[in-house]
């Protein structure tokens, strides 16, 4: 019979712990991937995806409306300013279905939607070829606001604009 010597005993069982070690930290890797795979692809799966609209023919629709509105509302070069109390739109040259439009302003503002307001665009003041829109809006708040301004002429039209209004 043969006998081993105790070395070669030793070496063969550290040999072994050190597979076992090897194999050990193998596996535990792969189980921490599938656990963080499955539980990604439950999420992905779980969640709802908007990217198929059930009414995806109007939507076009309304969009292809917007971006006409803002195509006929970029060919007029509004000036449009705020201040704490009033909100001012002038239009050089303005034509007269532009003049006797009626419309409407709406501000947004992106830090606090409790202070957006929907406002009723008056009759225009003509002095000089100037068309001159004055809506008051009282207590407006210092910061950044989005303008947009609605005109049902013809055609109809819309301007949307970012304004800082300091105080």
């Amino acid at each position: 019979m043969n006998a081993a010597c105790p070395a070669q005993l030793e070496k063969g069982a550290s040999n072994n712990r050190a597979v076992k070690l090897l194999l050990a930290i193998v596996f535990g890797f792969l189980g921490i991937s599938v656990t963080v795979h499955a539980v990604a692809l439950s999420y992905v799966f779980s969640t709802q995806t908007d990217l198929v609209r059930s009414d995806y023919y109007e939507a076009g629709q309304s969009y292809d409306e917007e971006i006409a509105l803002k195509a006929a509302g970029a060919t007029k070069p509004f000036d449009i300013r705020l201040t704490a109390d009033t909100v001012r739109v002038r239009l050089a040259h303005a034509e007269a279905g532009t003049l006797a439009a009626v419309g409407r302003i709406q501000l947004y503002h992106p830090g606090d939607a409790a202070l957006d307001r929907k406002l009723v665009l008056p009759r225009a003041v003509v002095k000089d070829g100037v068309a001159t829109w004055l809506v008051d809006a009282k207590d407006l708040a210092p910061g950044r606001w989005r303008v947009r301004l609605e005109l049902d002429a013809r055609p109809p039209l819309a301007v949307e604009v970012d304004r800082d209004l300091k105080l």
